[in-house]
């Protein structure tokens, strides 16, 4: 018998899952990181994550806002979502650990998605038309099926207005970073060269999107709400192409900022051992 499910027919891989992910609400060290996403949902943001577990679900739930859990296989619901139907809905693209047989572990379990033009045609839309902010994304950029589903969808990527938030802990790597990202329309900007810097700065940035979505506020420049880094590089970028460096980005109220969080700092979480042999199996992206 299973000694985590009590099935007369174990599974390992599901005990596994199991021991990993069962109540990391109790070892929450920051919910202010929670919080602010929270509070961009409550606004109209969506969330899309790589993550397995559904720890965001449960602290929304906790504050009676009714979350819910989707994953790829629902079609119905996924266009719903992308469509903006589902407020507090969380799309898990690589499945959730409470059904172990719908998580994506390989490109091939993505293959019914990529080969039905709706799905690709509405989830490729969000990507042309809003602002994306990369949260934690760690290795994410080089999935394949991240880069077949959103990266590659849009051949003239001047116009793209998205963003990624990382940690600086090397200047010359930053840069470069910077640089490459940008090839693919994405500003990199820094939250700071610590990672206690991290929920502050999550934070103070929802707080500052939600003040730009209220209907009487003064509208900036969505660089000017991420700070002079990416303003910076971005300036850098337009004046290698010829273009006026003075030109005037997207606005912040063209619509949803959509979050991607997966590999979130281990100071989201208390120091679990668990969290050093999950590596083995590629399902930290949910606890770092």
């Amino acid at each position: 018998m299973s000694p985590r499910t009590g099935d007369t027919k174990p599974n390992f891989f599901q005990d596994c899952l199991m021991e990993v992910f069962d109540s990391l609400e109790h070892h929450i060290q920051n919910p202010v990181v929670l919080q602010s996403i929270l509070s961009l949902m409550d606004r109209g943001t969506m969330v899309l994550t790589t993550n397995y577990d559904n720890l965001l679900e449960i602290f929304g739930q906790q504050q009676s806002k009714p979350m819910e859990s989707l994953d790829l296989k629902d079609k119905t619901k996924v266009l719903q979502w992308a469509r903006g139907h589902i407020k507090y809905g969380v799309l898990h693209i690589h499945g959730l650990y409470t059904d172990p047989c719908g998580m994506v572990l390989d490109p091939s379990g993505y293959k019914d998605v990529t080969q039905d033009p709706e799905v690709m045609e509405v989830l490729q839309n969000l990507y042309r038309t809003k602002s994306f902010l990369f949260v934690g994304c760690g290795e994410t950029l080089r999935d394949q099926i991240f880069q077949a589903l959103f990266l590659y969808s849009v051949p003239n990527k001047v116009d793209l207005e998205h963003y990624m938030v990382v940690l600086k802990e090397n200047e010359d790597h930053f840069f470069k970073h910077q640089a490459d990202m940008l090839l693919h329309g994405i500003k990199v900007v820094s939250y700071g060269d610590r990672f206690d810097h991290f929920p502050g700065y999550v934070q103070d940035l929802a707080t500052q999107i939600c003040r730009q979505r209220s209907p009487d506020a003064e509208r900036v420049d969505s660089t000017t709400l991420l700070g002079n880094a990416c303003q910076d590089c971005a300036k850098r970028k337009l004046e290698e192409n010829g273009i006026e460096g003075s030109k005037r980005l997207r606005q912040s109220d063209t619509g949803i900022v959509l979050f991607l969080y997966g590999d979130l700092p281990e100071m989201m979480l208390e120091d679990l051992e668990i969290c050093k042999p999950v590596k083995i199996y590629n399902l930290k992206a949910s606890l770092l």
